[in-house]
């Protein structure tokens, strides 16, 4: 969270050096603003770092009654700012204490200000937007799950091009005759290093999660993790067991409850998460039984439908060959039908001849022979025997 739990719980060296403020003459919302981000020098004549005492911030957050701030007082300090916090690391203290601002109007002025002095102050402040958040989230379709996820994806998108181009990009040198606090004024927001840059985005980020939780846009929950993931990101690469034991053993002794209720919140979290892991690692082995049993099904459904489609083509060979020995015997018996009308036309003549020519004659002539007065035998006999033997011979034929 860019160390703001750090910078509220830890006072300045310069606090002690700071004549406390009289009750009969508490400075003025204006007033704590300004000196946070005022110009002062230190001994080389270098630009001092903007600061805010715990004082300051806790007169924020319990201010007594509600203060209008002039729409002018952010482009005021703007200036001021740029060179004193480039980073936004104590515009993100002032954006948490107006967060937690205990009267409603002064709260809203004061997230107000801070959102249109970050707007001011980041990478694209060259659009001159009063309020980058907004102009962010004009463009959420409500595609992503949360309001949330797109602000901070948009904000990393673009810082990420700003990092990545910082490396290719040659910073001009300041002239020789430019003094430290002329270099400064006009390179404090232009040229940042990559990781003063990746601070700045992070600070940026951390005040448009307050704005939208100010606004309840967004979920608590979502919220806890964007800002764990913050915090992650100043891990240090050499943690100290006995500095963390130290630290808890502190906060339990000043009573620190909300740090438990914090642990104890992960707890659960993290209870949740591995019941909802082991749950989804069990439906994942069940589904892999399934999926499993659903594959050796359809390859058995495949070899059956192989199957099925070797029958099939057998059975379309044998109904070819069904309908070739078909077409082959209808021509047979076409022909054989042919045959027999030719056989019976010649039978049919043959019959005629036989009966006409070759029977009825000589039984004629045989009759006529034994009805003479003195019938000739020998001439009957004779007809008669030529009549048999034309039947004898057709009769061959026929048989055959």
């Amino acid at each position: 969270m860019t160390g703001i739990e750090h910078e509220i719980a830890e006072p300045k060296s310069g606090d002690a050096k700071k004549p406390k403020q009289s009750k009969a003459e508490p400075k003025s919302v204006e007033q704590i603003l300004t000196e946070a981000f005022a110009i002062t020098m230190d001994k080389d004549k270098n630009i001092k770092p903007a600061s805010i005492t715990k004082a300051d911030l806790k007169s924020l957050m319990t201010y007594p009654q509600d203060t209008r701030l002039s729409s002018e007082l952010a482009e005021s300090i703007t200036a001021a700012a740029c060179k004193t916090d480039p980073e936004l690391k104590v515009l993100s203290l002032i954006t948490l204490a107006a967060f937690k601002c205990q009267r409603d109007g002064l709260r809203h002025q004061l997230m107000a200000f801070c959102v249109r002095l970050a707007s001011s102050l980041w990478i694209q402040r060259h659009r001159g937007s009063l309020d980058l958040y907004r102009d962010i989230m004009e463009a959420d379709k409500g595609l992503d799950s949360s309001p949330l996820t797109f602000l901070s994806n948009a904000i990393t998108e673009q810082y990420r091009k700003r990092i990545d181009s910082v490396g290719r990009q040659a910073s001009e040198a300041p002239s020789p005759s430019t003094s430290n606090a002329e270099a400064n004024e006009s390179t404090a927001l232009d040229v940042l290093s990559k990781k003063e840059l990746a601070a700045q985005r992070n600070n940026i980020l951390l005040i448009g999660a307050l704005w939208l939780m100010a606004q309840g846009k967004t979920d608590l929950n979502a919220a806890i993790e964007f800002f764990s993931g913050l915090l992650n990101e100043q891990t240090s690469p050499t943690q100290s067991p006995r500095a963390v034991a130290v630290f808890l053993a502190e906060q339990y002794a000043n009573q620190d409850s909300l740090l438990a209720d914090t642990i104890d919140y992960f707890k659960k979290q993290f209870t949740e998460l591995a019941g909802q892991q082991k749950f989804l690692q069990s439906k994942h082995n069940a589904q892999e039984v399934e999926l499993k049993a659903l594959q050796t099904k359809v390859m058995t459904q495949i070899t059956a439908i192989a199957d099925k489609d070797q029958q099939i083509a057998r059975l379309m060979a044998e109904v070819e060959q069904l309908k070739l020995a078909q077409h082959e015997q209808q021509l047979d018996e076409r022909a054989t039908r042919t045959h027999l009308r030719d056989n019976a036309g010649q039978a049919k003549a043959k019959a005629f001849n036989l009966l006409t020519e070759d029977v009825l004659e000589p039984l004629k002539l045989s009759l006529a022979a034994l009805q003479r007065e003195k019938p000739k035998t020998e001439v009957a006999v004779h007809q008669i025997e030529l009549a048999v033997e034309s039947i004898e011979r057709d009769i061959k034929w026929f048989s055959e």
